[in-house]
């Protein structure tokens, strides 16, 4: 009895963590209310560290509202605080990747796009949102497991987004994987997990050629 008490129970992360950074992007809003209509990123670390996104889309007005290491669930969580009150023209979500680090599956990843879209074709059905795919991070050279975890999740997305016609998919895959098959490095910081500016400028390559061939 006395091992089992040892063990404490592990914490469970509710999207409560991430309030005061909610707040504080309600505050920057009351303080500078974005315009509408404009382009909004969303989502977990490689988001909230692309704040540069703006120089990558000249002409365009692109706002940031990536958090911490935010899972996709999450932002479903705050979308009525930090994405439909921009009432933005497109939105670029780049999550899913730490919902499978808190041991979610890819099931859990394509359930939570669908209840985004579900809340965003109601309240903004003119919006086209753009999945950017789970990319091979540099950790998955030596986990066959986790690059289809990865893999998997990513099918589903993309299933979801055929048969959505406001959802497009972003397949990252076939410019950050090598000729050697494993991830390419120079696109990745240190960590093996965030991306460097050339990792972004890929990234907004594929938004452009998206909206380009949506009319957005």
């Amino acid at each position: 009895a006395a091992e089992k008490a040892a063990k404490a129970p592990k914490a469970v992360k509710t999207p409560d963590r991430w309030e005061a950074t909610i707040k504080k992007f309600e505050a920057d809003d009351k303080a500078q209310p974005p315009a509408k209509g404009g382009l909004l990123l969303v989502g977990g670390s490689n988001a909230r560290r692309w704040t540069d996104v703006s120089d990558y889309f000249p002409g365009e007005k692109v706002l940031n509202r990536g958090f911490g290491g935010a899972q996709l669930g999450e932002v479903v969580h705050f979308l009525d605080r930090i994405v439909l009150p921009y009432a933005p023209r497109a939105i670029f979500v780049n999550a899913g990747g730490n919902d499978l680090g808190s041991g979610k599956t890819p099931e859990d990843v394509a359930a939570s796009y669908r209840a985004f879209m579900a809340r965003i074709k109601k309240e903004l059905p003119k919006t086209r949102v753009y999945a950017i795919g789970v990319p091979p991070v540099m950790r998955t050279v030596g986990s066959p497991e986790s690059l289809a975890g990865i893999k998997k999740t990513n099918d589903l997305i993309a299933e979801v987004a055929r048969a959505d016609d406001q959802l497009e998919f972003i397949d990252l895959f076939p410019q950050f994987i090598g000729a050697d098959g494993k991830p390419r490095a120079e696109l990745y910081v240190a960590d093996g997990t965030h991306f460097t500016p050339q990792g972004y400028a890929i990234v907004s390559g594929l938004l452009k050629e998206k909206m380009k061939a949506a009319g957005k």
